[in-house]
């Protein structure tokens, strides 16, 4: 079984900071299982880790944690689980905004090729493409 690790472990493992494992794990990049990074993904984007270091940070781990002994450990897992929902739906918005992002290319790529039209055409035919253009134009501004 591969091994997991916290992002924060993951981060210090690689000598980086959080959010560039985030950054790696949003672009799909490292994978992830629970939230977790796999030792194994870690391994692939990062060469030069040293699996080894790990167990120095476990055993710093567990220092914390027993230190910790007054905190409810269903706390600690909801806020896991909070953390997980958290990193999932940062995820989601950001494919919904690359798909809005193209939606968005689309209907200006649309617009220019009316306007290539509207330039071939006759003067009723003008007309009706110009009203189009503007209807189209009026209902991107009143959704983006």
């Amino acid at each position: 079984m591969d091994h997991l690790l916290s992002l924060s472990k993951a981060a210090k493992l690689a000598g980086v900071s959080r959010r560039t494992i985030q950054s790696r794990i949003q672009s799909q990049e490292l994978d992830t299982f629970e939230g977790q990074v796999r030792l194994s993904a870690l391994l692939k984007v990062y060469p030069d880790v040293d699996p080894e270091g790990d167990a120095m940070l476990e055993r710093v781990s567990r220092f914390q944690d027993s230190a910790m002994y007054k905190i409810n450990p269903d706390e600690i897992t909801s806020e896991r689980l909070l953390a997980n929902q958290v990193q999932r739906l940062q995820r989601e918005l950001m494919e919904a905004q690359a798909e809005i992002d193209s939606y968005q290319q689309l209907v200006v790529n649309l617009k220019d090729r009316l306007v290539v039209m509207k330039d071939n055409c006759h003067r009723q035919e003008k007309q009706m493409i110009t009203a189009l253009i503007g209807w189209m134009l009026t209902q991107m501004k009143e959704r983006f």
